[in-house]
């Protein structure tokens, strides 16, 4: 036989944070209690736990669909935008040829961010770990092995995206581009900036990796006009002396550039100058050809490859008014996440790797304009 409850026992009885029963949580849906009457017309005992403590009003009803409804008009903007990138290019084949030349073997590189052709160790690349990893680089034979893990003293590792390539004063040199910001809470990204190592190894003959490490010499703090969002992609204009940054935006990305750094000095600050406002969307990685005559931009799925005409008077344009034309668009071998390109020497092909293991080095042969409609 069960207890008979009054009025004011009912309403005593307390759900989540405090609240009463007949109130739940919600103002717009009233939460009866549970009534149980034996056969003697006796209430019986409500149980602590009710299902209407999980109820929700309808307020929360409609926020949560209004935050859906702008998810799903996120995603069908982002999707319409690589439709319409990729709409763009008439076939793949054969100017998009390409083939996977390794995997890379190490699984420690299990989310490569940046790639970059060694200057003073050949037939290799250097690479490094999205966020979440040390500080450190991996030197990688193009077979796939792993010849050295480099760890970077002197640097932090917050968001590391890309990786460039320089020479300052003679020197073959590295910076490292810790310029993520997903959450875009940071008040500046960092470059670091330092000498590359050269390792002795037999290419013929199977190693371990050589654990060894290197110095940053100098440190750039960089702003943004307008602020910091977020970046993925860094390169070097020899010519120009200066460093691209391509922001990765949704509806198109922003490039910056600022100067390439002094070497006197430890650690600068500097403000990236905004050059240029392009319609490519979620842009994952770029790099300058050698010649500084042509850059190539990387979203999941479209390659993008813009070249620095020769104006009447001789000279060559800026890429200011280089990256205002449309660039030329071509479709990216099937990966599952591409965020690593750079040139090959002779900057008629590139070099992509994957965020995801087992992580390919895909060899791709670009595209020219006389292949384009």
């Amino acid at each position: 036989m069960g207890t008979r409850l009054n009025e004011s026992q009912i309403d005593r009885r307390r759900g989540p944070m405090g609240t009463r029963l007949n109130e739940c949580w919600a103002s717009e849906i009233v939460c009866q209690p549970l009534v149980v009457y034996n056969a003697s017309s006796t209430l019986l005992s409500l149980p602590t736990r009710s299902p209407f403590y999980f109820m929700i009003s309808s307020r929360h009803l409609r926020i949560s669909a209004c935050f859906l409804i702008a998810l799903g008009l996120i995603a069908a903007i982002y999707f319409d935008s690589m439709r319409g990138l990729g709409s763009q290019v008439v076939s793949e084949a054969p100017r998009t040829a390409w083939k996977q030349i390794a995997l890379l073997a190490d699984r420690e590189i299990s989310e490569s961010s940046g790639l970059i052709l060694s200057e003073r160790n050949p037939n290799c690349f250097w690479t490094h770990n999205d966020s979440g990893d040390a500080a450190r680089l991996f030197l990688v034979h193009r077979d796939g092995r792993t010849i050295a893990r480099l760890k970077v003293t002197g640097a932090n590792a917050i968001d590391w995206e890309d990786i460039a390539s320089a020479t300052i004063d003679g020197t073959p040199k590295i910076i490292v581009g810790d310029i993520g910001g997903n959450a875009q809470k940071r008040n500046h990204v960092t470059l670091y900036v330092l000498s590359e190592s050269k390792f002795q190894f037999d290419a013929s003959k199977p190693a371990h990796p050589i654990e060894s490490s290197a110095k940053v010499e100098t440190s750039v703090d960089v702003t943004f006009e307008g602020g910091v969002t977020n970046y993925e992609g860094i390169a070097v204009d020899h010519a120009g002396k200066s460093i691209l940054i391509f922001e990765k935006a949704l509806m198109g990305g922003r490039v910056y550039s600022l100067p390439l750094p002094e070497l006197s000095k430890r650690k600068t600050e500097a403000q990236a100058k905004l050059i240029a406002k392009t319609s490519i969307p979620i842009a994952c990685a770029c790099d300058i050809s050698a010649d500084s005559r042509s850059m190539v931009v990387v979203t999941y799925q479209v390659g993008c490859l813009f070249t620095r005409k020769r104006k009447d008077d001789g000279n060559i344009e800026d890429w200011s008014e280089a990256l205002k034309r449309d660039p030329l668009f071509f479709p990216l071998p099937k990966m599952r996440q591409t965020e690593a390109v750079c040139f090959s020497r002779d900057a008629k092909s590139i070099f992509l790797t994957s965020e995801q293991l087992p992580t390919p080095i895909i060899e791709m042969k670009l595209p020219s304009a006389t292949d384009l409609p």
